[in-house]
């Protein structure tokens, strides 16, 4: 083998280089592409840390809260029927702020853990606004009751004037007791 001449020696090292940044142009964009997808996912792990942390600071004061929650709730006994505990509640707030209420349903059940929540389903109110706000109001601010308005539809009257009409979605929650 004869020795490379200088001219041969520049052609090779300019060859190698060219080469070297040819390889590096064809692997920089893939490589900052995964490296940029891989800190956009690191950001996203390091937020959702942050929030589970602070979530997990504040767990006294939630479970404090739940405690005087879970104080207020009704308890009834497992299987016992609770419709006629709650149905009352609700006809009674509507007529003290008169609202009338000509259609309702009890929906079912659900169980959330402790507690459960039975459906009741207005599918029809007529009432002055000021009438509503007062019921909604006394619904959810009940001191025997934990009762939540879910979904709620308005609309006005058009044979009444000044008077709305529409249905709503109370969900009620209790716990139950195992029977002894």
């Amino acid at each position: 083998m004869s020795a490379l001449s200088k001219n041969d020696q520049k052609l090779l090292i300019l060859f190698v280089i060219t080469v070297a940044l040819g390889s590096l142009g064809i692997w920089y964009p893939k490589a900052k592409k995964q490296w940029t997808a891989k800190h956009a996912e690191w950001q996203r792990q390091e937020m959702r840390l942050q929030r589970e942390r602070a979530i997990i600071a504040l767990r006294p004061e939630i479970e404090a809260r739940y405690a005087d929650l879970r104080d207020r709730m009704p308890v009834f006994p497992e299987g016992k029927s609770v419709d006629t505990y709650w149905l009352p509640i609700m006809d009674n707030t509507a007529a003290a702020n008169n609202v009338n209420i000509a259609q309702r349903a009890i929906g079912g059940e659900e169980n959330l853990g402790d507690v459960t929540e039975l459906t009741l389903e207005c599918r029809d109110w007529e009432g002055r606004l000021d009438s509503l706000v007062w019921f909604l109001y006394d619904l959810e601010t009940r001191k025997d009751a934990m009762m939540d308005v879910r979904a709620l539809t308005i609309k006005p009257n058009a044979k009444k004037p000044g008077i709305l009409q529409g249905s709503f979605t109370l969900n009620c929650a209790y716990m139950r007791q195992a029977a002894e």
